[in-house]
């Protein structure tokens, strides 16, 4: 059975893909998705075949499938400000996000590492990120001071696409640190 232009176009939003990474992902032009969706042309039966297998994959290999499409996505790309605080100061970092990896270091000396992929939650990024705190420098997390090189793990949700957002940071001590990430630019191409 054949899928119509509407059927289809609901296929992609509930697959929370933009056209071009839906075009991308069948490796075929985005006017070819326009094409289709526009009904200009009829959906190849190859791409209804196609869309039918994913359809029977079991959900967490469909969840994989959609991160792998979305890391390298444009749309969270880009160079970011953070401005955090918790419960002993304030702080402030540089974030990149770049095909799934987002790392950067902030004011204190920390080093961020990890990575970012679509959420559970429609319109929203998963960000996990591994800060490695420099040895005496205090923490905004109740001002823990550290003789040694020591980690932080914290995780947020943000919203996808956005230009700026304030979030709740989850973190590995227990303490939840709030983060407004403003976004400066996108990330240069290479020449």
């Amino acid at each position: 059975m054949s899928l119509s232009s509407a059927e289809l176009r609901e296929k992609i939003t509930a697959l929370d893909l933009s056209r071009a990474d839906f075009a991308r992902w069948l490796q075929v032009s985005p006017g070819a998705v326009a094409q289709w969706l526009s009904e200009a042309r009829s959906i190849p039966g190859p791409v209804n075949a196609f869309l039918k297998l994913f359809d029977s994959l079991p959900p967490s290999l469909q969840q994989r499938q959609l991160f792998e499409i979305k890391k390298g996505s444009s749309e969270m790309e880009g160079m970011y400000v953070i401005e955090f605080a918790g419960s002993a100061g304030q702080g402030g970092a540089t974030l990149t996000f770049k095909n799934g990896a987002v790392y950067g270091f902030d004011l204190g000396g920390g080093i961020y590492d990890g990575r970012y992929g679509p959420s559970s939650r429609p319109g929203m990024t998963q960000v996990e990120v591994a800060v490695k705190m420099p040895a005496g420098q205090p923490s905004v997390i109740r001002g823990i001071v550290q003789p040694f090189d020591w980690t932080v793990l914290a995780a947020a949700e943000i919203p996808t696409n956005c230009r700026e957002a304030t979030v709740a940071v989850t973190t590995n001590m227990g303490e939840v640190v709030n983060a407004n990430f403003v976004r400066m630019r996108g990330v240069p191409m290479a020449a």
